[in-house]
């Protein structure tokens, strides 16, 4: 518990610092916090050129870096192999996940529950949650604006950037 409770710290204490120096840049921010969405719906569904680092508390992760991005790191997996959708993602299922994508262009899946996320850059987001769950399926903030419930329905594409 206290590990989790220091991982949580780390991702508040960066996405600050981290969402100002890139807003100057014009790339935007997206922060997930305790996050859950029903079996087969991915709490975050992530199209961005930027960075990703994130933790799961249970669940699984879709990433496709195609071929001109850094290959994602991952820890804590229990099982890993190739998306039988997408030739060029790799999916990641476990427990405690940890994950990071720098400094590329991404697609990114998450699935599960205790998903914790910092995203910087310019892209789109589908976000869900549990329906009829105002409060304990965690929240949101895009582009710097408050934080709020994650929605009971994946929303329609939200945009990632400075001018959100």
């Amino acid at each position: 518990m206290r590990r989790l409770i220091v991982i949580f710290a780390l991702f508040a204490a960066l996405a600050v610092p981290v969402g100002a120096l890139y807003a100057a840049t014009g790339d935007g921010t997206l922060v997930v916090k305790n996050g859950v969405a029903p079996a087969g719906t991915p709490v975050v569904a992530l199209t961005i050129t930027g960075s990703v680092i994130g933790r799961i508390g249970y669940g699984k992760i879709v990433i496709d870096a195609g071929l001109s991005s850094d290959a994602p790191q991952v820890t804590g997996w229990e099982w890993t192999g190739p998306s039988p959708k997408i030739d060029s993602a790799q999916i990641w299922k476990g427990t405690d996940l940890t994950f990071r994508a720098v400094g590329g262009k991404y697609t990114i899946l998450v699935y599960g529950s205790g998903v914790n996320l910092v995203a910087v850059g310019k892209g789109t987001v589908k976000l869900a949650g549990i329906p009829d769950t105002p409060v304990g399926d965690g929240k949101y903030s895009l582009n710097g604006v408050d934080f709020v419930s994650l929605p009971g329905t994946q929303t329609d594409k939200l945009s990632i950037d400075a001018n959100g």
